[in-house]
């Protein structure tokens, strides 16, 4: 399968967590580009995750975001990718360990920027057989009350969303559309451009509003990890216009916790940790 993105660079190889085989390299595909079958076991896999109340379960990945404290997430630094893309490589191991037999798929990304707003495989609450869409809202778990308050969220049991304006034209209220992305991408300093995708990133967790709009329930929403696939997309597609542009003045060496076997140098390449992104025509491509 093509594949958008390769790096010459050689940083240190990741350890895996999980059953999961690095070997063979994973492709992540935009969600509109999952075939029925794709999109049936992905669904299995994160029903069968969040059933889960171990450190395998999506209750445990989804709090190390935000709660239970302490919050672990790094955003408004040049941290802000290296650490979502390790956060995302441990997700998508214990998802893929999560998948039926004979079944491997990998975290699909939803271009928002073609801004037509939520993919129809995430915003519909019933699936045809009747049965409720894991992908359309999850619970929200192992939180204690206490953690609750005023400070940061009002108390809720299940995410919601409250999307705002889709289409063109709909300025900050929208989504961000293909010209936004396409200025961002052509930026040559990383600290310029992990800046200005960090906004886009923030206008789409407003954008979809409800407790995605809130740093602390964001990753419980299971619309979180294909926005953010999307956003790691993006790097991996600045990464391919930009070759040895690195991240700025971070240490290459800096632990990205609390993940225990990934610093920032191994997070500067897809397929050392064992995936990429598959090759798609999307409003979201390199100007």
């Amino acid at each position: 399968m093509p594949s958008v993105t390769e790096t010459s660079s050689a940083p240190p190889a990741a350890q895996a967590v999980s059953k999961t085989n690095l070997s063979v390299r994973r492709y992540r595909k935009s969600v509109t580009g999952l075939t029925a079958a794709e999109l049936a076991a992905l669904r299995s896999a994160l029903t069968r995750m969040i059933a889960l109340s171990d450190d395998r379960g999506f209750g445990y990945w989804a709090g190390i975001h935000g709660l239970p404290l302490p919050i672990s997430c790094t955003h408004g630094s040049p941290l802000f990718l290296p650490w979502h893309r390790a956060y995302l490589y441990y997700f998508e191991q214990h998802l893929l360990d999560q998948m039926p037999s004979g079944q491997s798929v990998s975290l699909p990304w939803w271009d928002w920027s073609g801004q037509a707003g939520i993919p129809a495989a995430y915003a519909e609450a019933k699936l045809p057989d009747g049965a409720a869409n894991p992908l359309a809202g999850a619970p929200i778990s192992g939180i204690p009350a206490a953690q609750f308050n005023d400070e940061n969220v009002p108390q809720v049991e299940r995410t919601f969303r409250q999307p705002g304006p889709t289409g063109p034209n709909q300025g900050p209220a929208g989504l961000p559309s293909a010209r936004q992305v396409a200025a961002v991408l052509a930026l040559k300093d990383f600290d310029d451009f992990t800046v200005q995708l960090e906004d886009l990133h923030n206008q789409v967790h407003v954008w979809v509003g409800g407790t995605m709009s809130e740093i602390p329930l964001a990753a419980f929403d299971p619309v979180f990890w294909a926005h953010h696939t999307m956003i790691d997309r993006l790097w991996a597609l600045w990464q391919l216009a930009h070759p040895g542009a690195g991240v700025g003045s971070v240490p290459l060496n800096h632990p990205l916790g609390p993940f225990p076997t990934l610093t920032v140098a191994h997070t500067l390449s897809t397929t050392a940790l064992g995936y990429d992104y598959a090759a798609a025509t999307s409003s979201a491509t390199p100007a």
